[in-house]
C-alpha cells in the first residue's frame, strides 16, 4: 500500500476479520530489538532478516504455516487446542454461510496435533465432500445403529476426535425421539476425557422445542453465524 509502512500494513491485516488469522512475517533488514518489538506490536507472527536465500524463505514460511495449523480452529474461539480436548460440543451452524471451512479447520488442527479423527456422516453431504480427501480423516457412515465401541477400540490411546455430521439429518430422516435417545446414549458412552466430539446441528431446520431439547443435552456449544462465532466452552 502506497504511503504505508510494513508495520502499518500488518496492523491493517491483523485488524480485519478476513485476514487476521493469516500468518504475517516481517521481512526486513532491521534487526534491532526495537524493530522486533515493533513487529510484535503490529501483530506480526515472525520477524525474518534480509538477506536470505529462496530456500531460507520457504523454510521460514512453512514453519509458520505449520504452527498456524496447530490451533487453526481453536484460535478463532480465543482458545488453545488443549482447552477443547475431552469436550463434547454442540456445533450449531447457519447453512447459508460457508460453515464447512470451520469443520475443515477442526480436522486440520487435529491432524496437525497428531490426533486421530473420525467423521461420521452420510455420503454426499457438504462436510463429507469437503473432508473426503483430507489427509488423516477416517470417514464412517452415520446412522442410529452406528456402533462406537469398534471405533474406539481401534483408537485405544491418545487424544481422539469424532465429528457427527449431522444431528439435523438424523432427525429429519428418522424422528426426533429416536435421535434424542441416540445423542443421549452417545454422550453417555463418550465419557473418556481424551475424546473430543463435535455434533453438527442446524437449528433453523427445527422448531423451538426440538432446538431447546438438543441444546439441553450439551454444556459446551459453538455457533457459526453470519455475525461471527459464538462460543461457550466450560
Amino acid at each position: 500500500m502506497q504511503g504505508k509502512s510494513g508495520f502499518e500494513i500488518c496492523q491493517i491485516l491483523k485488524s480485519q476479520n478476513k485476514t487476521m488469522k493469516i500468518p504475517v512475517i516481517m521481512f526486513t533488514v532491521l534487526g534491532r530489538n526495537t524493530d522486533r518489538t515493533l513487529s510484535a506490536n503490529a501483530g506480526a507472527d515472525g520477524h525474518f532478516l534480509k538477506p536470505f536465500t529462496p530456500k531460507d524463505l520457504l523454510v521460514e514460511v512453512k514453519k509458520y504455516l505449520d504452527e498456524t495449523k496447530l490451533d487453526k480452529f481453536s484460535k478463532q474461539l480465543g482458545l488453545k487446542h488443549n482447552q477443547l480436548i475431552g469436550k463434547k460440543i454442540l456445533f450449531e451452524f447457519d447453512p447459508s454461510i460457508e460453515y464447512g471451512k470451520f469443520v475443515r479447520d477442526i480436522a486440520i488442527e487435529c491432524v496437525s496435533n497428531k490426533e486421530n479423527i473420525v467423521l461420521l456422516t452420510k455420503k454426499g453431504t457438504v462436510i463429507q465432500q469437503i473432508l473426503d480427501n483430507e489427509k488423516g480423516v477416517v470417514q464412517i457412515d452415520l446412522n442410529l445403529q452406528t456402533l462406537l465401541s469398534p471405533i474406539l477400540k481401534d483408537h485405544p490411546t491418545g487424544p481422539f476426535n469424532l465429528i457427527f455430521n449431522s444431528l439435523t439429518d438424523l432427525i429429519l430422516s428418522t424422528d426426533f425421539k429416536a435421535t434424542y435417545n441416540f445423542i443421549q446414549a452417545t454422550l453417555g458412552f463418550l465419557v473418556d476425557p481424551r475424546i473430543t466430539s463435535f455434533f453438527l446441528f442446524n437449528p433453523s431446520a427445527h422448531d423451538s422445542n426440538i432446538v431447546s431439547c438438543v441444546r439441553g443435552l450439551f454444556i459446551n456449544k459453538i455457533g457459526i453465524e453470519k455475525k461471527g462465532i459464538a462460543c461457550r466452552i466450560a
